[in-house]
């Protein structure tokens, strides 16, 4: 039988750099189901927990130069009428340093983030909100470790409870969903 090759390569000779520019190389997803609930003043940044006192993070390694498509569902509840807004980050190499992957341009006194969940007071209420953006980090060496995170933040007044994966309604027409996280690389 007849060796099968790609880009007249053997299987075992396969690296990035034999596939062209736009190619899929690879893709990590996370679905987190835990909900959670952060309540606190406006204007007060919180990250997205998957377990107790645990971020909620996707991490992927990709090779210098190469994009990343990262795509963000997000399911939040609201306990009363809070405008809420997300941040979705991102870190390469453990930094600690966290960068938005991307916000609204500066308009007046209005702040910037990387998308928007409105939802109405109602107990019942889930909004779900999906972004997907294209971009390339900036890695110091061959590859690096590019994590994600996503911070939630509601602007109203007061103290306001936001939920995430489930309904302000503890009862059987309330619900609990699940959100994910997916980040793929792609060949430059």
């Amino acid at each position: 039988m007849a060796l099968i090759k790609l880009n007249n390569q053997s299987i075992t000779n396969i690296t990035t750099s034999g596939f062209p520019s736009g190619s899929f190389l690879q893709v990590v997803s996370t679905t987190m189901t835990y909900p959670s609930s952060y309540t606190g003043a406006a204007n007060t940044a919180y990250t997205v927990q998957s377990a107790s006192s645990t971020d909620w993070a996707t991490s992927i390694t990709i090779n210098q130069g190469n994009k990343i498509l990262v795509q963000l569902n997000l399911n939040v509840a609201k306990a009363g009428d809070a405008n809420t807004y997300y941040d979705l980050l991102y870190d390469v190499d453990g930094s600690g340093s966290y960068t938005n992957v991307a916000v609204g341009d500066s308009s007046g006194s209005r702040s910037r983030h990387t998308g928007n969940i409105r939802s109405y007071a109602t107990s019942y209420n889930i909004e779900e909100s999906t972004c997907c953006f294209l971009f390339t980090p900036t890695i110091s060496g061959s590859t690096g470790v590019v994590r994600f995170k996503v911070n939630l933040t509601q602007r109203a007044g007061g103290n306001r409870q936001l939920l995430v994966n489930r309904t302000d309604t503890n009862n059987s027409e309330g619900g609990s969903v699940a959100s994910s996280l997916t980040a793929m690389e792609i060949a430059a």
